[in-house]
This record gives structure tokens, sequence and C-alpha cells, in this order.
């Protein structure tokens, strides 16, 4: 279910940014990293987000003004800031924003973009793993009847 969905990544710092884009595409998510707000802005009219995740502070433009321009148009679109600063943050709303405040877990990301999303979280792979032996283990059933 999630593969499909499109999360726009806006982070000016590359290894930042390249841990976002692994831990989010490890669940399962389609991830597109920019590096400034602008490039953000010019990927959403080409290919829209499902979920905006920004830092506040990068160049060109800032979180602030990506989140304002991408909400213009699609006033729902749900925003997880990341900041390392405390001044000028967009105030937490329910369902629509949240502001995670660095540094902040990747598990806590993750729980985030699920819930805003409204995806089911994928199981650990210790838990596919298992499944998957439990049905190799299992054999169907076959009744056979036999005419008399």
């Amino acid at each position: 279910m999630v593969g499909g969905v499109h999360i726009l990544v806006a982070e000016d710092e590359d290894l930042v940014a390249m841990a976002l884009a692994e831990v989010l595409e490890a669940e399962g998510f389609r991830v597109t990293v920019t590096h400034n707000g602008q490039k953000a802005i010019d990927t959403d009219v080409l290919d829209p987000a499902d979920l905006l995740v920004t830092d506040m502070r990068m160049p060109i433009i800032g979180g602030k003004a990506l989140i304002e321009t991408l909400r213009a148009k699609r006033p729902n679109l749900p925003v997880i800031v990341m900041t390392g600063y405390s001044e000028d943050l967009p105030n937490d709303e329910p369902g629509r924003l949240v502001v995670l405040r660095k540094p902040f877990s990747m598990s806590t990301l993750v729980r985030h973009a699920v819930a805003f999303l409204h995806c089911p979280q994928r199981p650990t792979q210790e838990i596919v793993d298992k499944k998957k032996a439990a049905a190799k283990k299992a054999r169907p059933l076959v009744l056979v009847r036999e005419e008399t």
C-alpha cells in the first residue's frame, strides 16, 4: 500500500537527506529529495507529494515559504517539519503538521509519516521471516474421498 505514496524531502544537509531517504524507502515509501525550497516547489509541480518533510532553514526558499506555497494549492497537505532551531516555527496541527526538533529518532519520523498517510505500519523483517517459515512448515490438508 505504501509503495505508491510519495514523500518529498526538502533538506539542505546531504547526509541528513540521504539518511531520511534511506529510512523512508526502507519502509516502502517513494521518496524524492531536494536541497532547497525552490527545488521542492519545482519537483512538486511535476510529481505532487502526498507528504512534505522539510527543514526550516534552507537556501533560496526556506521551509516556511515552502509550506505556504505548497499548501496554497493543497491546503490539507501533511507536513513534517524538522529543525534544530526554536524560533519562528509553525504550530503543530493535529493530523496536518508536526514539528520534530533535531536530533530526533528516525522511528519517530516514520511513525508520524505512517500516521499522516493512514498507512499500516509494515511488519519488521523478523516477523516477515517467521511468517514465511511457518508457511513452509504448514502443509495443506488434502482429503481424498475413496469410491466404494
